[in-house]
């Protein structure tokens, strides 16, 4: 290994060793695999008219250094955000859901920090390579919370990423900052793109009433919602620029 080399992992060891703001974790600036190979467009538990073609052409893509939360936001964070809210009986450590992009996005600036961006969202999740689901590349239906009913967050020891976030194949669908737009140099053609719709990420609850098609719960879904509704899947996790560290 060259002199240079050293040095540049002499400096990633000093940023990862920086101590992160409570339950969130570092992810180091750098580029990582972005999107979709085409032959990987269509794995065998892929059908052709979801074959991912909006989550092309893959690409190295660079993202600055940011924090991202561990676990999921829940019912016992939001409750303090919002008191006055009356939820269905539920868990106080369970992520909470049913909340608009609107909600998320001002619980996020209330306590300081925002929403990710869906490349900082896939980066956190999928790591350096290009994993489909952070475990690596093929689905295992039972290594993450996609039954029927949501469970307490970071209840699935396997369903963590490599950076060390939890619940990003299942529990819950996120919210991310970003519209729904085409990748860089995309020629994929879709009529929802522009600034109409906000993209959520990551796989959820009771996909078996979609057939369980598992390309629903990749790392690499794009899945446009109008940032005014409320789903009963979806709920979200905060970032932080590193710059930005209180």
């Amino acid at each position: 290994m060259n002199r240079t080399a050293l040095v540049i992992l002499f400096l990633a060891s000093l940023v990862a060793c920086e101590q992160s703001p409570e339950n969130m974790v570092l992810i180091p600036q750098g580029k990582f695999k972005l999107g979709l190979l085409p032959d990987q467009s269509a794995p065998s538990f892929m059908s052709e008219r979801t074959m991912g073609l909006n989550a092309q052409p893959q690409q190295e893509y660079f993202v600055d250094s940011f924090y991202i939360d561990r676990y999921e936001v829940t019912y016992e964070d939001f409750m303090l955000f919002k008191p006055q809210a009356k939820y269905k009986v539920v868990k106080p450590k369970e992520p909470v859901r049913g909340v608009s992009w609107y909600e998320a996005d001002a619980y996020c600036a209330w306590i300081g920090k925002r929403l990710p961006t869906e490349f900082e969202w896939e980066k956190a999740a999928r790591g350096n390579d290009d994993r489909l689901f952070v475990w690596g590349q093929e689905p295992h239906n039972d290594w993450a919370s996609l039954g029927k009913t949501v469970q307490p967050v970071g209840s699935f020891e396997k369903d963590i990423s490599p950076a060390g976030v939890f619940d990003m194949t299942g529990n819950v669908s996120e919210w991310t900052d970003s519209w729904y737009r085409p990748y860089p140099d995309s020629t994929h053609e879709d009529e929802n793109f522009g600034e109409k719709l906000k993209v959520s990420r990551g796989g959820g609850i009771q996909k078996r009433k979609h057939g369980f098609m598992q390309e629903f719960i990749t790392l690499t879904y794009r899945n446009p919602l109008p940032p005014q509704g409320r789903f009963w899947d979806t709920g979200f996790r905060c970032a932080l620029s590193a710059k930005e560290k209180p």
